[in-house]
């Protein structure tokens, strides 16, 4: 048999049989599969081999069958699988990578398609942005965003401490600037915003108004003191790992909280720079000083 036969493309229906075999703990092709699909795999391909995997008296007198890939038919199986991977994650899809022996998650950017060893070249994350090569098969979808409240927006707004933890509840109407004079007013909210030098705001949405006062959270304001969460000692000395905290970026916080504007490349300043409606431009810094009160 030709190499050509053993790299021919299977049919969808073969490459269902293939792939169902590729899974099997014994890489056996389902016992429904059809007779005329058998003979071609098994001849012409030579992707598959008659095998009986029991020999009760009673198999050996009916004659029956069982079919297993050989190793040409384990390769055209894992070749329709990186197939099928590689339409899952395209170039320029994002994805989800767990290195091998890590406890943290990589998301990386497709880079490449498929090479014939199953391995696509990722932009790691993790890594700034470096090329690295990694298992197609190791890839994962990225996690599903969170779904916008549904509901009107309404003259309400969360106001949130430095954890993140919902302490009260202000009417400030649309503007930001008016409900931050609404959280100085109030009796919570004002001495939390005092007392930590600001507090995280966020206007609601109608569905939300049902939400008992507390329940809500957001995103910490500032990073918390980090934490040992082990002592390790050897040859005589003691090291103390601590745990922190990696927040949001400035324009996500901004977004998250609905401030007027958006983030832009400015030719001028030759940096980004958050562009209010007006078309007064700003650094995140001072949209952050303005709108999160940082």
């Amino acid at each position: 048999m030709t190499r050509a036969a053993w790299d021919a493309t299977p049919t969808d229906y073969q490459a269902r049989l293939l792939l169902a075999a590729l899974d099997d703990s014994q890489h056996r092709i389902p016992s429904d599969a059809k007779t005329r699909t058998l003979e071609i795999m098994a001849g012409n391909r030579e992707w598959i081999r008659a095998h009986r995997l029991t020999s009760t008296l009673a198999a050996v007198e009916s004659g029956a069958k069982d079919y297993v890939l050989t190793h040409h038919g384990v390769n055209a199986a894992n070749r329709v699988r990186i197939a099928e991977l590689a339409k899952q994650y395209p170039f320029g899809s994002g994805a989800v990578y767990m290195p091998e022996g890590a406890t943290k998650r990589d998301v990386v950017v497709v880079n490449s398609g498929p090479e014939k060893d199953g391995t696509v070249e990722v932009l790691s994350a993790k890594q700034g942005g470096q090329p690295v090569r990694v298992p197609l098969g190791a890839l994962q979808p990225l996690p599903e965003p969170t779904p916008e409240p549904e509901g009107e927006w309404t003259e309400w707004w969360t106001v949130m401490d430095r954890t993140g933890q919902e302490v009260a509840r202000v009417k400030g109407g649309e503007l930001r600037s008016l409900a931050m004079k609404a959280v100085e007013r109030d009796p919570v909210a004002g001495p939390v915003s005092r007392r930590e030098g600001g507090v995280g705001l966020r206007r609601l949405r109608s569905s939300e108004l049902s939400i008992p006062v507390g329940e809500l959270r957001g995103l910490p304001r500032v990073a918390p003191a980090p934490r040992p969460v082990e002592i390790r000692r050897s040859n005589g000395r003691t090291a103390t790992v601590m745990a922190g905290f990696t927040r949001k970026s400035i324009p996500t916080r901004l977004r998250e909280a609905n401030a007027p504007g958006r983030s832009v490349y400015s030719e001028a300043a030759g940096a980004n720079r958050w562009r209010l409606p007006g078309g007064e431009e700003i650094t995140h810094g001072e949209a952050a000083k303005r709108f999160l009160g940082d």
